[in-house]
């Protein structure tokens, strides 16, 4: 269980799609500028994992408008108010759990609410900015008979060029839960585009999934993980691309550093394919 826990946080998906910008003026002294690649991820296949891990689906405008997490465990239709992301509506048999969008007033995504077929809302996940940077992140739980209780917070640093720096999660002991932090440190990234970074925040296999449109956690893909607190590791990863610049595959070399299984090594591989 705590290898495949490991696995999901940090095997990821995403959806990501680089939106044009307007032409640039250019400088007769400096080279033109190339314009932004846009790609649709399709499917992340990881190893060990049930497959696809994501699925994704668009509309012909280009919006995702079906995403499906572990071989359909659970399958969502994208509802949109305009532009913007209203709900996320699981539509598998036995659960029609809906996961609800509210915004702030410069448009970012301030809170998600889970609610079930009966309209009760048993999870939250509220979001704090720093600029156009995701900083916090706090999951609270309910249950029937009980008010929320915080059960997760993350915390986010980046580097100079936007890129993720540290990811903190800490877990509170409620509901069962041990008291545990650890830290998450990304490096040696590449100059390639990132399509997976929006499963960094999805790292509990039976936690529902949420997209957060406008936020970009990393640009780049990075070449190692380093974690440090209650669970320790080392994480190097392998790329290989398309002529786009998306990954196609990654390989993994992870090695625990620490406790009865310190030197322990695991082969890790992901599929990346785009429509």
């Amino acid at each position: 269980m705590r290898y495949r826990y490991l696995l999901v946080l940090i095997a990821t998906v995403v959806l990501f799609s680089c939106k044009k910008e307007k032409s640039a003026v250019i400088n007769p002294s400096q080279p033109p500028v190339n314009p932004p690649v846009t790609v649709f991820l399709k499917d992340i296949v990881l190893s060990n994992l049930p497959s696809p891990y994501y699925h994704f689906e668009y509309s012909q405008d280009g919006k995702v408008i079906f995403v499906s997490f572990a071989s359909e465990l659970t399958r969502y239709n994208v509802v949109y108010e305009g532009n913007a992301i209203a709900e996320l509506r699981n539509n598998i048999l036995v659960n029609k759990d809906r996961i609800i969008y509210s915004y702030d007033e410069d448009g970012k995504v301030n809170i998600v609410m889970y609610a079930d077929s009966t309209g009760f809302v048993f999870e939250d996940v509220q979001f704090r900015y720093e600029g156009s940077k995701l900083a916090r992140l706090e999951r609270q739980v309910r249950r029937i008979n009980t008010g929320f209780f915080t059960d997760k917070v993350m915390t986010m640093t980046y580097y100079a060029d936007g890129n993720l720096k540290e990811l903190t999660d800490h877990r509170f002991p409620v509901f069962g839960q041990l008291d545990q932090t650890f830290t998450d440190r990304f490096e040696q990234y590449d100059d390639k585009i990132n399509v997976d970074a929006f499963s960094l925040l999805h790292n509990d296999f039976f936690d529902h999934l949420f997209l957060l449109p406008g936020v970009q956690l990393q640009k780049n893909n990075p070449r190692r993980i380093v974690r440090t607190g209650d669970i320790t590791f080392n994480l190097d990863y392998t790329y290989t691309y398309n002529q786009s610049g998306a990954p196609l595959t990654r390989s993994g070399d992870f090695v625990y550093t620490s406790g009865p299984q310190a030197g322990q090594h695991f082969l890790l591989s992901c599929i990346y394919s785009y429509y």
